[in-house]
């Protein structure tokens, strides 16, 4: 904690409280460091999909599975983007890596390697399990539906 103010026990802390300020935070950490090294975060997510799919990623299942990220638009524009930087070729609806793109996909996936290790520093993997299955169960419990390949 950056603070020394007294707060209350944590289980009299608001969930919607904390799940919020962690996103913030882990989403302003990962896309300043993604920015340092010109990839954007729906690049990420784009090249990340790209590279579990040797023989070409199919355009509309990639913008289908992580368009929920942000939004099907936002990955359009990634796509475009990556393909105008020459990351990505495009044929018959299928998404390639070009020898840059490769590239610049293994220097983002060492860089969230990285931020990962960084978020998990102290905390234990189990803890880190129990985190996300209680945060799934509080998103069914208040009628939330969240999905994450």
């Amino acid at each position: 904690m950056t603070t020394n103010r007294p707060m209350q026990p944590p289980e009299r802390q608001p969930i919607g409280f904390w799940t919020a300020r962690a996103g913030g935070a882990i989403r302003a950490r990962t896309r300043g460091a993604l920015h340092d090294i010109g990839v954007t975060q729906p690049e990420w997510w784009l090249l990340h999909q790209i590279s579990l799919h040797p023989a070409g990623a199919d355009r509309g299942e990639t913008i289908e599975k992580i368009g929920h990220n942000d939004t099907p638009d936002a990955i359009v524009e990634a796509i475009d983007s990556a393909r105008s930087k020459g990351w990505i070729v495009e044929s018959n609806s299928s998404l390639k890596f070009t020898p840059d793109g490769r590239d610049t996909f293994r220097s983002a996936a060492d860089l969230q390697n990285m931020l990962q290790d960084e978020r998990m520093n102290g905390i234990s993997e189990a803890d880190f399990v129990t985190t996300i299955e209680v945060l799934q169960r509080t998103i069914q419990n208040v009628g939330g539906d969240a999905w994450h390949w």
